[in-house]
């Protein structure tokens, strides 16, 4: 009976310290530099989406930083935004200092990418990949 309580404790010791590590290895994989851009491609069937694929090649590339004290920066072109961020399990979401911005994203399993999660089908593929630092 004993042997079977120490091992209950031991095993529920493991579990939170499984979860704490899993939590703190997603704030430290979040931590740096991610590039990306909106992929419409797979959505041009007709003139809108068309459209869409034509100002996402023309805004081009995107990079946010997000740093160590719960804080990013995206830059776009030549304009910047910046704002917090928090992570709730494999989503990363974000909120501009303006409160006009929200994204939400989700860590990949082996934590090289974020994809933005979409608001509609027809939303462009949003995906971006850690860089080195």
């Amino acid at each position: 009976m004993r042997t079977s309580f120490m091992f209950k404790k031991l095993s529920l010791c493991i579990m939170v310290g499984a979860l704490l590590v899993g939590c703190s290895s997603s704030q430290q994989n979040i931590v740096g530099t991610w590039k990306g851009e909106i992929d419409h491609k797979d959505h041009a069937d007709n003139i809108a989406d068309g459209f869409k694929s034509f100002i996402s090649g023309v805004v081009g590339p995107m990079t946010y930083e997000f740093n160590d004290k719960g804080r990013y920066k995206l830059t776009v072109l030549m304009a910047s935004q910046e704002g917090s961020y928090r992570i709730n399990g494999n989503e990363v979401k974000t909120d501009s200092d303006d409160g006009k911005n929200h994204e939400t994203f989700v860590i990949s399993p082996d934590g090289k990418s974020i994809s933005a999660k979409k608001d509609f089908k027809s939303d462009g593929d949003l995906v971006l990949k850690k860089q080195a630092e």
